[in-house]
């Protein structure tokens, strides 16, 4: 079996193709092309479709896939980004980006009208903001009706590929609370949420599982693929999960922290009660009836990507890699990074990025290590915001860029206290992808059934002990207090190297 896994990023659009032992065989990869103005950011959602069908034609010429191979086509990636259809399922204007920010205004009217607590417990989402589709529909309902009156369908961009390869409209659980339409513990849509945006409930898409197998690709786009006995498509989950799967990190105890461009953070949950305070939302799992607990702050690797570029002239990271190596940082400065402002698990609009105790002698390696500190502090604040709320906390299993610098693995290990876990995987959601189409498609007893898989070689960094690491994340904890309000969040103690 052949499984073509689809990564609908919002910076490059990725297939990778695998075995049925989830070996890589092939991977090919376009850059997202996207249209600016203001406020604005759209994309050409068929655009995205052509593409999706370029890269599986590309994985297989690369691979020589046989053309006599059983074949699935299983999607995962962002979720939030908006496409509104016609009954033949048609694109009927721009895709909407999660990045858009035409609806700052609605969110708010969203936050004023129903209570954060009470729509943090329906839809798990700790704050109304332009990123959710719900926000960009109350923006249509008032700027452009006539455009949300046309809709038969009203989907994210996963839904809309997966309609346009089978011709049936479902979304998969694990995106749905990513709308704030969605009731995540009744799996069901919102009522009052769907009429205040000026929603039909009947434009909406089916919910289905993670790993559900949508159907047979339609024949018009049979066409347009590599040879093959069969292709049925799957509607696979969200990136973030997946990557937990394609990672050996979906379980309890073990926390999935991405070092790419954001920092995200997600975590099986073992209980079904949720504290807002945490700063984290809670989502469908990848099974019926598991929660995921998820959080997502923009300064991720960026921050560091920011200094690297803007600041130090394009300071080379080997470069960088060895003199880290070779200093004692003790005395460098505190790096606060709240450049985007809202981080969790604070949810300040005042926050900003700052250095704190930089002095003449500082250089710009000094700053670069600031900067990697402070991004492992606010690593550290969510693991302990995830402690708070009675999750245990065995590991970190960490994926994305940033885990190409060891000395950055090594320096999160020891401020959060606990190991720190790189797998050798590039492609971790995609692998996850792959792994619930196997499931699916009968190849796989469970998403628990690894013994048949090949599996990634795991580099462990152990935390180790040290009052000057300690006395700085205190420093970080107090300068963030008395500058923004922060409070530390309460973890209960629990082993480790802290």
């Amino acid at each position: 079996m052949l499984v073509y896994a689809v990564d609908l990023g919002s910076t490059n659009l990725k297939v990778v193709l695998f075995d049925e032992r989830a070996r890589q065989l092939a991977a090919a990869s376009a850059t997202m092309q996207y249209s600016r103005d203001g406020a604005f950011v759209e994309f050409d959602a068929d655009s995205v479709l052509g593409s999706v069908l370029d890269l599986v034609r590309s994985c297989a010429s690369e691979a020589g896939a046989a053309s006599d191979a059983q074949s699935c086509i299983v999607l995962t990636g962002q979720a939030e980004s908006l496409v509104l259809a016609d009954a033949r399922g048609i694109a009927i204007a721009p895709a909407i980006s999660w990045m858009d920010e035409r609806s700052t205004a609605e969110a708010a009217e969203i936050g004023a009208r129903f209570d954060t607590t009470e729509a943090f417990a329906v839809t798990g989402e700790t704050e109304a903001v332009p990123t959710w589709p719900a926000t960009k529909l109350r923006w249509l309902r008032t700027h452009r009706p006539d455009i949300l009156a046309a809709a038969h369908h009203v989907l994210m961009v996963k839904d809309y590929i997966l309609l346009r390869l089978t011709g049936r409209a479902v979304g998969e659980e694990t995106t749905r609370g990513f709308t704030y339409l969605y009731d995540v513990r009744g799996r069901r849509y919102w009522p009052e949420m769907l009429d205040f945006c000026g929603v039909d409930p009947r434009t909406l898409p089916q919910t289905v599982p993670a790993g559900t197998i949508v159907g047979p690709v339609l024949a018009e786009f049979a066409d347009r693929l590599p040879p093959a006995a069969s292709y049925t498509v799957n509607a696979g989950a969200l990136d973030h999960f997946c990557a937990m799967l394609g990672t050996s990190s979906y379980g309890t105890g073990e926390v999935s922290a991405s070092a790419g461009t954001v920092l995200a953070v997600s975590l099986l949950a073992t209980d079904r009660t949720f504290d807002r305070a945490s700063g984290m939302s809670f989502h469908a799992g990848l099974r019926p009836g598991e929660t995921v607990l998820f959080s997502c702050a923009d300064s991720g690797g960026v921050a560091l990507d920011w200094f690297r570029d803007a600041v130090a002239g394009g300071l080379p990271y080997d470069r960088l890699e060895r003199e880290l190596n070779e200093r004692d940082h003790g005395r460098a400065p505190l790096f606060l990074p709240y450049l985007t402002g809202l981080n969790p698990p604070d949810f300040n609009p005042r926050a900003r990025g700052a250095f704190v105790d930089l002095q003449l002698r500082h250089d710009g390696v000094d700053m670069a290590y600031a900067v990697m500190e402070g991004l492992a502090h606010l690593l550290r604040r969510n693991i302990d915001a995830i402690r708070a709320t009675g999750e245990q906390v065995h590991q970190i299993v960490s994926t994305g860029g940033g885990t190409a610098s060891r000395f950055w693995n090594q320096l999160k290990a020891d401020v959060c206290g606990v190991d720190l876990c790189v797998p050798d995987e590039k492609e971790a959601a995609c692998r996850g992808a792959a792994i619930l189409a196997l499931v699916a498609a009968g190849e796989l007893s469970s998403i628990d059934d690894t013994a048949r898989l090949h599996m990634p070689d795991v580099q462990v960094y152990r935390p180790r002990t040290s009052p000057t690491s300690r006395a700085r994340y205190d420093r970080f904890d107090d300068v963030l207090t008395r500058l923004y309000g922060a409070q530390h969040p309460q973890a209960q103690p629990e082993g480790g190297g802290r």
